[in-house]
């Protein structure tokens, strides 16, 4: 016989893991229905008593068979057991057969994150093994997967027929549209044991179009981030090395640790060789010279990080090794200390171009720079290494630079009376090089700051200090004759003070915040301290500019220091529209009393005036800026430098511009370049939401120059497929390469892979 267990209230049904009395009905609490527990359900959760916890069931209505023994359960059903949870319209367990059926909205949602949608759903009672009808499934990733009938095995594998997969999500307006892209199958292996879905006989439909078949393809599941295994492959063409395959192979080492090897064949010798009598006597040569090996590791714990890009391969000609490593990485030792390092490297100056190597900050020269670094609550000190490698540094042996050690520590004291502190800062530097000067030098400072602000808003700051500087050099005098090759031992006493001044007056309009500032600075230290018997190694890369011009020390480095009566002058306005925006400009100009070298010819300040210098920035909204740096002749008021870039129109649209012109500059040993003027030209536009092309070219307006590159990519990107178009026309002069284009399309098929090719 049936006996209802449900008033017009919902019921709750608990299996715990002890034992319980047959059947009861409780007085419920005022406003709620009764509490029903079968016997048989109890029995149920008691044979799952250990591991497995009580099975709590929920639903309008409760009824047990007696005979058949089958719980069926109506209305919002909802059983759940530890994460895994099955709702549905109705819900029958047969105890004898130990099965569960649900049908009529039946959902099932795993501890995964896992949400299975079926018509009809049949399940054992530890749900370990089942079958369904028309299920759809929402991975953890929110990918989609969908089949005719599903099979559940062992707790851990599903087997789905006749199914679908894809990352995209439905139309919103038209759900029933065929997705962007899927992958549709006979078969589909859900493998949660090993996190792996494995599909037979699969095809991938590009809007609806089959364009790919494959008899097998696995990827991991939405639960695992990271699995070794091959990576799509990828095909490549240089106008140099020709046509190319490059086969990733990835494996995880660790949960913070991973490493990629990536072989890279260079397909349009080998066609060539297959068919040489010799081949055989030249295989192995041919597989070194045609095959870059190309490996990257990646580290992330919790004490730091570390990424290195490594390559070899053997030349083609003459079947030397040639590669390159670039290697970076940050380590925690302790709460005050950490460790880093830099390690760059190329075989050859052609190398990097010639395979298209990318390394971090990618210039022209090279660095391999380990360090120690501590940061305290008011110091900071620090340890490192040099060595530079680049196109200098191989035709000129004096700039191969060796630095072993350079010690820095600076320290900061608390504040004391009206604000002001102390500082102290040291340096070591200890350099040589195969030839050229070497050097090992020793600098202090020790200084005091005060900062006063003024009752009606003026800002000073009075700074002094005293520095010392001890050098001991060698071969001074570039000469192959070693009776002229200098050497030296000498030191400077530095003393300084200076004082800056500002006094920013600020005025709100209609609609409109305006700040105008007048900016001085005065400063004074003894004349000369730049003794020929000081090598200057890092003054060299001075730029004046209005911000370096109002500082008491204008030079960059320890080696050159400024002397004399001395100081600058500016004015800064900015006004700022309520409705977002800025529109500011600065004007500067420096002063010394005393002459001398200190700053080289074309610099800008060789007189008692510097050129005028300033800087206007202008971006009232989001659809126009213009940025502009400028250098003008204190007589003519003609350009010695100018750098500006123009940006206008929206996202939709936006198109860009930017001009430099630089005079040319010299060095204590010779010119540093000539004169330089350049244009870049770029173009943007976000065609809609997923649809964005950018193209740029960059050009030598200098008599003999001209077009340097010209390249432009054209993207789509959703939350599912990404597409990326990328064409390149370079110009090179280097020996060994040429000049020529790259065309690439990559195709992206999220939580599937991605592949890429050269199209030509």
């Amino acid at each position: 016989d049936e006996r209802p267990a449900a008033a017009p209230e919902r019921v709750a049904a608990i299996a715990p893991t002890a034992p319980r009395p047959a059947a009861s009905t409780e007085a419920p609490p005022p406003g709620r229905g009764p509490r029903f527990v079968p016997r048989p359900l109890q029995g149920l959760a008691s044979r799952d008593a250990g591991p497995n916890p009580p099975v709590h069931l929920e639903a309008d209505q409760v009824t047990y068979d007696r005979e058949f023994d089958i719980v069926t359960a109506r209305g919002k059903v909802v059983l759940s057991q530890t994460l895994r949870t099955i709702s549905a319209d109705t819900l029958t367990y047969n105890l004898k057969q130990d099965l569960m059926g649900a049908s009529g909205n039946v959902v099932l949602t795993e501890p995964s994150g896992e949400i299975t949608k079926a018509d009809y759903l049949e399940l054992t009672g530890d749900m370990k093994e089942g079958v369904a009808r028309r299920i759809r499934m929402i991975l953890a990733d929110d990918s989609r997967l969908a089949a005719a009938t599903a099979e559940r095995r062992g707790g851990d594998r599903t087997d789905l027929k006749e199914a679908s997969y894809t990352a995209c999500e439905p139309c919103r307006d038209h759900p029933e549209r065929t997705p962007l892209w899927q992958v549709n199958a006979d078969t589909v292996t859900h493998n949660q044991a090993e996190a792996e879905m494995e599909y037979r006989n699969a095809w991938l439909e590009l809007g609806g179009v089959p364009v790919f078949y494959t008899p097998y393809l696995s990827h991991p599941d939405p639960t695992v981030r990271r699995k070794s295994g091959f990576l799509t492959p990828s095909f490549g063409s240089n106008s140099t090395l020709g046509a190319s395959m490059s086969t990733p192979y990835y494996v995880v080492l660790s949960d913070q640790e991973d490493v990629t090897v990536t072989p890279r064949f260079m397909l349009e010798r080998g066609a060539a060789m297959s068919g040489d009598p010799n081949f055989d006597e030249e295989a192995s040569a041919f597989v070194f010279r045609r095959i870059q090996w190309s490996a990257e590791h990646r580290w992330r714990g919790g004490t730091g990080q570390a990424l290195t890009r490594a390559s070899i391969v053997a030349d083609r000609e003459t079947g030397e090794p040639r590669g390159h490593i670039d290697s970076k990485g940050l380590v925690d030792l302790d709460e005050t200390w950490r460790a880093g390092w830099q390690v760059q490297y190329q075989s050859d100056q052609t190398y990097r171009n010639l395979y298209k190597v990318r390394m971090d900050n990618d210039r022209n020269w090279l660095l391999t720079r380990p360090y120690v670094e501590g940061f305290g609550r008011r110091g900071y000190s620090m340890a490192e290494t040099l060595s530079f490698q680049g196109q200098q540094v191989v035709s000129d042996g004096s700039k191969a630079t060796v630095v072993v050690p350079h010690l820095v520590d600076s320290r900061v004291s608390a504040p004391g009376w009206q604000g002001s502190y102390w500082t102290n800062d040291a340096d070591l530097l200890v350099y040589g090089r195969s030839r050229g000067a070497e050097s090992r030098r020793l600098s202090s400072r020790t200084g005091w700051t005060l900062p006063l602000v003024t009752s009606d808003g003026q800002l000073f700051t009075f700074s002094t200090g005293l520095r010392l500087d001890g050098y001991d050099s060698e071969h001074l005098t570039q000469s192959n004759d070693d009776a002229l090759r200098d050497s030296a031992t000498t030191g400077r006493a530095l003393p300084d003070a200076s004082l800056q001044w500002s006094y920013p007056f600020s005025r709100r309009g209609d609609g409109l915040t305006q700040v105008i500032e007048p900016l001085g600075m005065l400063a004074v230290s003894p004349i000369g301290g730049n003794s020929y018997k000081i090598p200057n190694e890092d003054s060299i890369d001075f730029e004046l500019d209005e911000t370096n011009v109002l500082r008491p020390n204008r030079l960059v480095g320890l080696d050159r220091v400024e002397g004399g009566l001395r100081g600058g002058y500016g004015l800064r306005w900015a006004a700022y529209p309520d409705r977002g925006g800025k529109v500011g400009i600065q004007l500067a100009q420096g002063w010394r009393r005393h002459l001398d070298d200190t700053f080289r010819e074309g610099s800008g300040f060789t007189d008692n005036f510097s050129d005028y210098l300033g800087r206007v920035e202008i971006s009232p909204n989001g659809n126009f800026s213009l940025s502009d740096r400028f250098r003008l002749d204190k007589d003519s008021l003609s350009l010695n430098r100018h750098e500006a870039t123009l940006a206008v129109g929206p996202e939709s649209l936006r198109g860009s511009v930017s001009y430099g012109y630089l005079s040319p500059s010299t060095l204590e040993s010779g010119s540093l370049y000539g004169r330089r003027q350049y244009a870049t030209y770029g173009l943007t536009s976000a065609i809609s939401q997923y649809v964005r092309t950018e193209a740029s070219v960059n050009q030598d307006l200098e008599d003999n120059g001209g077009i340097l590159s010209v390249r432009s990519r054209t993207s789509y990107d959703d939350e599912c497929f990404a597409l990326a178009l990328t064409l390149q026309r370079y110009f090179t002069n280097q020996y060994g390469l040429n000049s020529g284009f790259d065309a690439s399309l990559t195709v992206v098929l999220k939580t599937l892979g991605q592949g890429s090719t050269g199209l030509f």
